[in-house]
């Protein structure tokens, strides 16, 4: 009952470590609100495109960052944050094209899968218009926060031809060297607790009707079914929309975080996800956070220095 409880939180704006003063003095080219995807006259989707400079020789690989916030709030914005700020500076230094991009919230009228639609269709609109920005093509990764590590996986995991949103940019492969996971959720119906027997059901009407209320509203937004009579269809938008359930058919090299405070997304969704990368043989780092919350807020800035300086080891290591 307590973990569904929990789940609410992501209705809240996802937060990494506290915000602080601070600027780089590098020579970054910036491209921001550039649109990569047109969803009527009056809608798009944009990413954020910056480049370590306009003196390089050759291309940038790339890091593609997808923030979190429940999938139903959130922006594409790294300067507020010091996790992330910290971590597109020192892509920069390593001479790493970063890449932070929007994606359609869900809500009344978006649900599943279209947030996974738009980061494959943006991976696909990089390689159209690499050229225009000195991108390199074989050297795409993934790194997603909460939400953003389950869309992440998403994109990393499913098959070129999963998960096409734009019909014009289909051509173009949304293939990626890798991925890195911030504890992202990879079981949709085990982490909404879907099966929850009547019993449950009863004791969290009892005891938490406003909570129970507000977790169908969100069950709904995430798939547009209402659980009490279409739990059916639920279940299997999210079998299909959670990354564990394709965890043997696109490999990709893949690295975990997760703290072993998260009172939001269970670090046993982690661990379940590092076994089954292991039994398929599937190149993979774990990193257990130790005492780290949801968003690792409750951690110091050295400890997070220390993950970021892993992380970019990591994408090194599986970049061509």
């Amino acid at each position: 009952m307590i973990t569904i409880v929990k789940l609410l939180f992501f209705l809240l704006p996802i937060q990494f470590a506290g915000a602080q003063s601070g600027s780089t003095s590098q020579n970054v080219m910036a491209y921001t609100d550039v649109p990569y995807k047109n969803i009527n006259t009056d809608s798009v989707v944009n990413l954020d495109i910056f480049l370590p400079g306009i003196d390089s020789s050759g291309r940038y690989p790339v890091l593609v960052i997808i923030h979190g916030g429940g999938w139903a709030q959130g922006d594409k914005n790294l300067d507020s944050i010091y996790y992330m700020r910290r971590l597109k500076s020192e892509l920069l230094k390593n001479r790493f094209a970063v890449v932070s991009i929007n994606y359609r919230l869900v809500g009344k009228e978006v649900h599943l899968p279209v947030p996974i639609d738009d980061c494959k269709d943006a991976i696909r609109w990089l390689r159209a218009h690499a050229s225009e920005y000195k991108l390199d093509t074989a050297n795409i990764g993934l790194w997603g926060g909460s939400a953003g590590g389950h869309l992440a996986l998403m994109t990393a995991y499913t098959a070129n031809n999963q998960f096409i949103g734009d019909e014009t940019l289909s051509s173009h492969s949304p293939r990626v060297n890798y991925v890195i996971d911030n504890f992202g959720p990879t079981n949709l119906n085990a982490l909404f607790k879907i099966n929850l027997g009547w019993f449950g059901v009863f004791l969290f009407k009892l005891f938490y009707n406003d909570l129970y209320q507000i977790r169908e509203k969100l069950v709904f937004a995430m798939s547009g079914h209402q659980l009490k009579s279409d739990k059916k269809k639920i279940k299997a938008l999210f079998a299909s929309c959670s990354p564990m359930t394709y965890v043997d058919r696109n490999p990709v090299p893949t690295m975990i975080f997760h703290g072993t405070k998260d009172n939001v997304v269970p670090i046993s969704q982690s661990k379940k996800l590092k076994k089954t990368l292991d039994r398929f043989s599937i190149a993979n780092e774990f990193i257990i956070v130790k005492d780290g919350d949801h968003g690792f807020n409750n951690r110091p800035e050295k400890e997070l220095d220390e993950l970021i300086d892993k992380c970019i080891q990591f994408l090194i290591s599986n970049s061509d």
